[in-house]
């Protein structure tokens, strides 16, 4: 069953409002930002959109580093994580590769933002196209690796007491 597309915008606001919340414990911060990039998610594989052809212009660019600076204060535990270079093939012998939460966060965001400001000024039908092809071209790896890392997190499986400042140790390549 297609998805209403006011769903889909009301999923990248609640994005939005919970990258951008402040005074929240960290573990609800982090159960409400699990359930927005699960709503996300989800709402992916319902949509139903024909193309628009029209010529609009390009969403202006956004500010990268405003962008991973209010990120880096709303998730202060987020940081670097492990994450394996191939999973479905050489399965013993694959590496491990780093990724970063913040980094990932601040590259959906723009994306969103972009499929925001097209929802705005060009037209329903272009912002959900580009909602759907930006998801599998881009930031569904950056959201499905970022899942795991955070369900990890959460549940502690990483440290002994749970939520740590990842983000403060350094990368050292062993």
């Amino acid at each position: 069953m297609p998805v209403a597309p006011h769903d889909i915008k009301h999923a990248i606001d609640e994005f939005f409002s919970c990258i951008k919340a402040e005074g929240i414990e960290p573990d609800e911060r982090i159960r409400r930002l699990q359930r927005a990039l699960d709503r996300l998610a989800f709402l992916q594989h319902n949509i139903s959109v024909d193309f628009d052809d029209r010529d609009y212009p390009d969403p202006p660019d956004v500010d990268s580093d405003a962008l991973r600076r209010i990120i880096s204060r709303g998730f202060p535990e987020l940081g670097y994580y492990n994450i394996p270079d191939c999973i479905t093939q050489d399965i013993d012998a694959t590496k491990i590769v780093v990724g970063d939460a913040i980094d990932d966060l601040a590259d959906i965001a723009r994306e969103l933002a972009d499929i925001r400001w097209r929802w705005e000024h060009t037209s329903v039908d272009d912002a959900l196209w580009n909602f759907q092809n930006m998801y599998f071209l881009h930031w569904e790896a950056h959201l499905r690796e970022l899942q795991l890392f955070l369900q990890r997190l959460r549940r502690g499986e990483d440290s002994e007491d749970g939520l740590t400042n990842r983000s403060s140790q350094p990368l050292t390549g062993e």
